[in-house]
């Protein structure tokens, strides 16, 4: 199982990718209720908590300032360049304009506590800054989308608070339940985590494209400015996170985890959300942006971790 942990773990963006385009290009689809997904979605963040790192956050009390930034930066240069980005390109299509703005107001993605201990940054950090954002992100939201057209995107507070508690909190509070009552499921359990979670993912996709199938092909003809678009979404609050973090004097190890946790949204929940709260169509920029985010923060994870080898290895030459 581990090989095929392994194996998955490089691959998900391709796999990602392939899972889209096939499922848009294939003529049969699982056709699942609109619950579905969300469901899908909760198991993954169950999981989340039952393999959460619980003591090494209660240590991150020492790094208040640097906790602070990264929550900061998240909620300021991800938002704003989200917002500047939907209005600036697709003003004039709401839906799209939505979806964008979506995929950089949800909290932090799972991948990037993995992404941020591959660097060899500080996980930790990046986990107790996701669970601030889970309460941060349902009263932002709304907020986001006011400068939309009230007619075509609205998104009741209440009812988004509703599906934060139903897919991210109860399942994340299940899983440390369960965590703290029975520990050594914990061990026993990673290998089966990572899969179950990866495939999960790979559904909540299959799901999601199926069911918007007609939306995307209205708007094919706009898909590579949206992928140009989720970009500069993606990569800029990355490269600007870890630069500022670095001015103000932030230890390395903390700035890779900034970069990772500003830079790497939940787009599998902002999808979800859109999804139920928009159209289908609005749902097609956070499914693209969830395959750039994670193809971007691999890269970004492999590059630190050479650089650390390679400095290793002058240092003991």
């Amino acid at each position: 199982m581990n090989k095929i942990n392994d194996f998955i773990s490089r691959k998900l963006p391709l796999l990602i990718l392939f899972m889209a385009v096939g499922t848009y290009v294939f003529p049969y689809y699982l056709a699942v209720p609109s619950w579905i997904p969300s469901l899908l979605l909760g198991v993954v963040i169950f999981f989340t908590g039952l393999s959460m790192n619980v003591s090494a956050i209660k240590q991150i009390h020492m790094k208040k300032r640097t906790l602070f930034l990264a929550i900061l930066l998240k909620w300021t240069l991800t938002v704003f360049i989200s917002i500047g980005l939907a209005y600036v390109f697709f003003s004039h299509k709401p839906d799209l304009a939505a979806g964008i703005i979506l995929g950089g107001v949800v909290p932090s993605a799972t991948a990037a506590t993995l992404y941020t201990f591959l660097a060899g940054g500080t996980t930790p950090l990046v986990i107790s800054a996701s669970l601030i954002d889970i309460f941060i992100s349902p009263v932002v939201t709304p907020l986001s989308m006011m400068g939309l057209s009230s007619q075509e995107v609205g998104i009741s507070l209440w009812r988004l608070l509703q599906s934060f508690l139903y897919i991210v909190l109860l399942p994340l509070g299940i899983g440390l339940l369960v965590q703290r009552m029975v520990p050594t499921l914990v061990t026993h359990s990673r290998s089966v985590t990572k899969l179950g979670s990866s495939f999960a993912l790979l559904l909540i996709i299959h799901t999601l494209v199926g069911s918007g199938k007609n939306a995307i092909s209205s708007e094919i003809s706009s898909m590579p400015l949206l992928a140009s678009v989720t970009f500069v979404q993606v990569i800029c609050p990355m490269l600007l996170a870890y630069y500022i973090s670095k001015l103000v004097n932030v230890q390395e190890a903390d700035a890779r985890a900034i970069l990772f946790q500003v830079g790497l949204c939940n787009t599998a929940l902002a999808a979800i959300l859109a999804f139920e709260f928009i159209s289908e169509l609005a749902a097609i920029a956070p499914i693209v942006n969830m395959i750039i985010n994670l193809s971007l923060g691999a890269l970004f994870a492999n590059y630190f971790a050479n650089r650390d080898e390679n400095e290793a290895t002058t240092a003991t030459s």
